[in-house]
């Protein structure tokens, strides 16, 4: 019973039902909103149809991902890699094993496509075709009357190396759907940050791992830096210390790794300190606001019972009395800010770094103009299992598809009165190349030495 059991669970059939149940559950994903992934969506959907959303909750359709019903039918997958792999290392092994039982006559013996006799000139004898053979990378057993040879011996293996990247890149993409994280934060230059989840965005909702943690991370903006030449953005250098005081720059295509999670600039914005003054002269409040300005884009704050809507212009000039910049470069930066109150408007003016603008009694005075930057950040544990799944993989096909296996066996003998060298070969695939090879490399040995040593005239 237990082995009708084995053997089922290493079947192919069982691997096809086994495939197409996480295909299953995959679809399942994508038509059930998952309260992990879509959180907003969920919610609504939750408050719309409460009693579908508890049945789907309690069968585990709204985490199908997480489901013990996923994590069972992923740790049968993996147990059927396992018995397969387990079943085909005996196979393996004894396929690369050397033996002098693998010597036969090669005229008669079954499964070698290849075969011919090539007579030999009087002086060449078989110990020299044997160190020919071994010179050109063949393992050789036996002697000139009966031998046989193999090269490229352990080419099995790379079907055990294939199939255990492959049990490695299921396992890196299996952990890293547990435990992956992402969200998106916002931080100006000089801002700290320890990793905390409140100080992530809100939306997107952070997706919070299965498995494990969210980021820890601890660092601080340094420095932020728009690089723009002209009037072309050809990159960002962002500069952030670590919690042990060693600087990092991030660019467009350079993250910043660490913990296993990436943080990857997505944006870039104006952080302005804007501070509001009484008729006296009194600051009543001020803050640093993180405004989505760059490129055209208008954005507002509230400092006090006033909004402010700002428009940001890096290289401002004031054309035929209309606002507008020359350039991308930050070069004269500029904000054009409208002040309303429960509606009303109340100015516009356009108010340069270190500058103000007057308005009902009050002032607004811009005191600082960093910048801001939004990093995308994903967190997954799998990603270096899955790196060295793909590594292996390429090995294992390298190895098989360039070093594959050929074999052949000989024998020097006489043959209708003239001494030969008989031989038989065969190869994995590439058949047609390998009887090429074959014909070479006997033509070759024979021919060469005939060369180098010419038969003498007996007359």
């Amino acid at each position: 019973m237990l082995n009708k059991l084995k053997k089922y669970l290493s079947s192919l059939r069982f691997t096809i039902l086994l495939i197409s149940l996480l295909g299953l559950i995959f679809a399942l994903g994508l038509l059930v909103p998952q309260k992990r992934l879509l959180k907003t969506i969920y919610l609504e959907w939750q408050r719309n149809s409460p009693g579908l959303v508890a049945f789907l909750d309690a069968v585990g359709l709204t985490d199908v991902y997480a489901s013990p019903i996923t994590i069972t039918v992923w740790l049968l997958f993996f147990l059927n890699l396992s018995l397969v792999l387990w079943q085909r290392w005996p196979l393996v092994k004894s396929r690369i094993a050397l033996s002098e039982t693998r010597i036969a006559d090669p005229k008669v013996a079954g499964g070698y496509p290849f075969r011919n006799s090539y007579p030999l000139p009087p002086d060449l004898n078989g110990d020299t075709i044997i160190a020919a053979l071994r010179k050109n990378r063949y393992t050789v057993l036996g002697e000139a009357s009966g031998f046989y040879g193999v090269k490229n011996r352990l080419a099995p293996i790379a079907f055990m190396i294939f199939h255990l990247s492959f049990f490695l890149v299921l396992l890196g993409g299996v952990v890293s759907i547990y435990t992956e994280f992402i969200g998106f934060i916002d931080l100006a230059q000089g801002e700290n940050f320890q990793g905390e989840l409140d100080r992530y965005n809100k939306m997107p909702i952070p997706k919070i791992p299965a498995i494990g943690s969210i980021p820890k991370v601890s660092f601080k903006i340094q420095n932020i830096v728009p690089q723009v030449e002209r009037n072309t953005v050809t990159g960002i250098k962002v500069t952030l210390a670590d919690d042990g005081g060693k600087n990092h720059e991030v660019g467009i295509n350079t993250p910043y790794n660490t913990d296993n999670s990436s943080f990857v600039f997505k944006h870039l914005g104006v952080a302005p300190l804007f501070v509001l003054k009484d008729a006296s002269g009194k600051e009543i409040q001020g803050a640093y606001f993180k405004l989505d300005v760059v490129k055209g884009r208008q954005d507002t704050f509230r400092l006090g019972d006033f909004i402010f809507t700002a428009d940001f212009f890096s290289d401002y000039e004031l054309k035929d009395g209309a606002h507008t910049s020359k350039s991308m470069e930050f070069t004269n930066p500029v904000f054009v800010i409208t002040v309303a109150r429960d509606g009303r408007k109340f100015a516009e003016a356009a108010v340069p770094r270190n500058g103000s603008m007057a308005f009902a009694g009050y002032s607004l005075e811009m005191r600082d103009m960093p910048f801001w930057v939004r990093f995308y950040v994903v967190k997954q544990r799998g990603l270096s299992i899955l790196y060295a799944g793909f590594a292996l993989a390429s090995i294992g096909v390298i190895w098989r598809l360039l070093f594959y296996r050929r074999e052949i066996i000989g024998a020097v003998r006489e043959v209708d009165g003239v001494r030969c060298f008989v031989v038989a070969g065969r190869s994995e695939y590439y058949k047609s190349l390998a009887e090429d090879e074959f014909v070479k490399l006997f033509e070759g040995i024979v021919g060469k030495t005939y060369e180098l040593k010419p038969m003498r005239d007996e007359g």
